[in-house]
This record gives structure tokens, sequence and C-alpha cells, in this order.
């Protein structure tokens, strides 16, 4: 769980979460402890929502434009940012990464599908680039959902 997010409470949720599995697996047997492979059952269960198989299916730019958010969240230190930020993010991101930036227009585009998906939420005005974006899921899921990636 450390290595997910680091977050005491999510330990918590996923602990007795494999209480109750295993809780559950005893009802059909002779009771037994709770193992590494309950565990690993809860983790899996819980880390496995639809968002997260969105994020995981979505195209290369848009897992990039999820990466740039969470750049953009941990240089400003806030979980708020604006097309325009998240855009200069996504630009250095892709130059780290050899590839060819996306214009402003492809990056709207990107906007609007993960915001349709509720991944995002996005300010509903006509100020474009100056249009505010938040996750609508924890930054943990969204780092968990690209960690392979």
């Amino acid at each position: 769980v450390a290595a997910l997010s680091g977050d005491a409470r999510r330990c918590l949720d996923i602990c007795r979460r494999a209480t109750e599995i295993c809780e559950l697996a005893s009802q059909k047997r002779t009771p037994e402890i709770v193992r590494m492979a309950h565990v690993t059952e809860a983790i899996d269960e819980m880390f496995s929502s639809p968002y997260i198989n969105a994020i995981r299916n979505a195209s290369l730019h848009e897992q990039i434009f999820l990466k740039a958010i969470l750049a953009e969240f941990r240089r400003a230190g806030v979980e708020e940012a604006t097309v325009q930020q998240v855009y200069h993010q996504h630009v250095a991101l892709c130059r780290i990464e050899g590839m060819q930036s996306p214009t402003i227009s492809e990056i709207m585009a990107i906007c609007s599908r993960l915001g349709a998906c509720r991944l995002l939420l996005v300010d509903s005005s006509n100020k474009y680039l100056h249009m505010r974006v938040q996750l609508n899921i924890s930054q943990d899921d969204v780092m968990y959902a690209l960690k392979d990636e």
C-alpha cells in the first residue's frame, strides 16, 4: 500500500476488506487466518474500478495529459489548474518522451474526452485555455492506473 499511496486509511480499508474476504471463504470450510492471498485480492478489488480501467484504456496523449495534471498539481501545490498550465506540463512530458506535442485544439479535445468520461471535472466556460480542471478521482488512483505506462 505504501508503494501505491502511502495512505494509512487506505491500508486499513484493504486490511478490513481482506478480513471480510477471509471470513466469507472460511464460512464454506474451517476458519483460517488472513493471508497474503486475501490482501492481494482486496487490493485488486479496490484498485480495479471503472475509472482505473478507463485510464488504462485511454489514448497515449490522454494518459500523458493525466500525468501532466499530476505534475502541475505537485508544482503548484493545489489540486486545480488551468488547461494552459496543464498544456505546458504536457508539452514538457512530450519533449522528455521524444514525442510530437499536440496542438491546442487537440489538447482541448483530450480535455473534453476526459471530462466526458468523468475522470476530470472541467469548468464549463468558454475561456478555453483558462478553463479550470480538477481530477474527479484520487491522485493515488491515477498513479496506480498509470504505474506500468
